[in-house]
C-alpha cells in the first residue's frame, strides 16, 4: 500500500493549530485549497468531533469534480485521522499530528496510507493523487498554514 508523509513547522501555539484544523471545515479548506481548486460542501462540519462526517466536492481546475466523504476518528488535542468512506481511491487514511515545539511553534505532520482501485477509477485516482501531486499539495498546505 502506498504511503505519503509530510511535515512542516508553524510559528503558532499548538492550540491555535489544532483549532484551525479541527474547527470550521469551510474556513480551513478555503485557506488550504491550492490555487485553481475550490471545495463545495454537501455536509459541512463546523467543529470536528469523534465520528464526524464531512461530505465535499473538490473542484480541480474549477471543472473536474472529485467527490469525497471523510469520517473523523482519534480526534484529540494533538491531531486526528480522516478516513475516506467514499471517494476516488480504493482506500485512504490520513493521520494529522500536531507536535508542540515550544510555546509558539508547532510541527504539523501528515501521514497518508492509500490504495488505488483498478480500471478507470484507479487511473483517475493515480492521475490526481500520485507522489508528485501530493508533494505539491502539501507544500502548498504548509505555505498556506504558515501565512
Amino acid at each position: 500500500m502506498p504511503s505519503f508523509h509530510s511535515s512542516f513547522v508553524v510559528r503558532a501555539p499548538l492550540e491555535d493549530v489544532r483549532a484551525f484544523h479541527q474547527g470550521d471545515a469551510a474556513k480551513a479548506f478555503g485557506a488550504l485549497a491550492p490555487p485553481g481548486s475550490s471545495v463545495t460542501f454537501e455536509q459541512p462540519m463546523r467543529v470536528m468531533q469523534e465520528g464526524s462526517l464531512l461530505k465535499f466536492t473538490l473542484w480541480i481546475g474549477a471543472c473536474v469534480p472529485v467527490r469525497w466523504v471523510a469520517a473523523h476518528s482519534e480526534v484529540g488535542p494533538t491531531g486526528f485521522v480522516d478516513t475516506m468512506v467514499e471517494g476516488p481511491a480504493k482506500s485512504w487514511s490520513h493521520r494529522h499530528r500536531f507536535i508542540e515545539q515550544g510555546p509558539d511553534q508547532t510541527v504539523v505532520e501528515d501521514s497518508i496510507a492509500y490504495e488505488y482501485d483498478t480500471g478507470v477509477r484507479g487511473a483517475f485516482a493515480r492521475a490526481l493523487f500520485n507522489t508528485l501531486s501530493l508533494r505539491a499539495l502539501f507544500w502548498w498546505r504548509g505555505f498556506a498554514t504558515r501565512r
